[in-house]
Formats: structure tokens, sequence, C-alpha cells
């Protein structure tokens, strides 16, 4: 008997429905936002916010229960260390789905399932980085690497009237070619007209 055993089965048989689960569960703990299906949102959102509950108390036994559910260490150890000290104040309510509209393709309904709460990563502007390649280029010419001889681009000069001569008679012979080929399709497609359309 299945009492109290209420989730979807998303017309998966078991194995495979585990796999999904907790695969969509590790990437969104891992980028802290997914897009998915509106059903496959609503069924991660239970395991994850179970996770992050579960996360709170930072035991052995609570640690074990979570690798059962994820199968991955890194991911478990994430789990603890940076997305439970987010949600420290919150009791529940830890995701939410942003409904999508339909998908295009086959009509289903979309969803983005993210964490309430995420962890702000700074990015280094374009400028930060090019200094620190700047910065390290001058270390490796003190180790005796050499630099590769940059290619100088000549101007171009103009075309002598042999090469435009040979330049017109490949564009002529092009067209002749172009010319025979729709020849050929006007002539294909009458053989598969009806009687009735010539």
């Amino acid at each position: 008997m299945r009492h109290r055993k209420r989730h979807s089965k998303l017309s998966m048989k078991t194995s495979r429905r585990t796999a999904t689960m907790r695969n969509m569960a590790a990437s969104l703990l891992k980028s802290q936002r997914i897009k998915t299906v509106l059903a496959r949102a609503k069924e991660v959102r239970r395991l994850v916010e179970k996770l992050i509950t579960l996360s709170k108390r930072d035991t052995v036994e609570s640690r074990r229960y979570a690798y059962s559910i994820l199968g991955d260490r890194d991911m478990v150890s994430k789990l603890f260390k940076d997305v439970a000290p987010l949600f420290k104040d919150r009791t529940s309510g830890y995701t939410r789905i942003i409904p999508l509209g339909y998908r295009r393709g086959d009509g289903a309904f979309l969803a983005i399932l993210e964490l309430t709460e995420k962890k702000i990563v700074e990015k280094l502007p374009k400028k930060k980085k090019e200094k620190a390649k700047e910065k390290e280029e001058p270390a490796a010419e003190k180790k005796g690497v050499a630099e590769e001889p940059k290619m100088k681009t000549l101007p171009k000069s103009k075309p002598t009237l042999e090469e435009e001569k040979r330049h017109e008679k490949a564009k002529s012979e092009d067209m002749k070619v172009a010319d025979k080929r729709s020849f050929f399709m006007k002539n294909l497609r009458g053989l598969f007209r009806k009687r009735g359309d010539r």
C-alpha cells in the first residue's frame, strides 16, 4: 500500500525518476537557479527544501542522509558549507517557482526554480583581468620565453589586367553553371506536375 507516499511519478520508472531528481537537486544547489518543466520543478522543490532543512543541523547523521539523496560528496559539503548559512534565519520558503509559459516545441509549461537567498559572486571587470595578464607577460619574458613574431599585413595592391580578366572569366563560368542548374530544375518540376496543372 502507498499510504502517505504522495508524489508525482512524472511518467518515469522509479530508477530514472530518482536519478532525475538527484541531478536536478544537485544542479539547483550548484547554480542556484534552474529552468525546467513545472511538474518536475514542484517535485525537486520538495526534495531541496528537505535537504536545506536537514543541512541546518550539521551532524554526521544528517550528512549521511544528504549523501544518500545527492550521492556526491562535493555537493554535500557545498550544501552544508555554502547553502545552509544563507538560510539560518529562515524556517521555510527556501525556494521559489516562477512560471514562464508554454514551450514552443511540445507545449510543456516551463518554470524557473531558484533559491530565495543567493550567494553573490563578484566578477572582476575586464580591465582588471587584462591588467593581470599584462603583469604575467613580463614575468614570462624574464624567464627567457621568446615572443612569437607577429605577422605584418601588407596593403593590397591593385590587380593587374590579366588577373581581372581571369576573375571575369571565372564569374562567367559560374553563371553558366547556375543557368544550367535552374534549367534542369524547371524541367524537373514539369515532370512531377499533375496533368491537370499543365
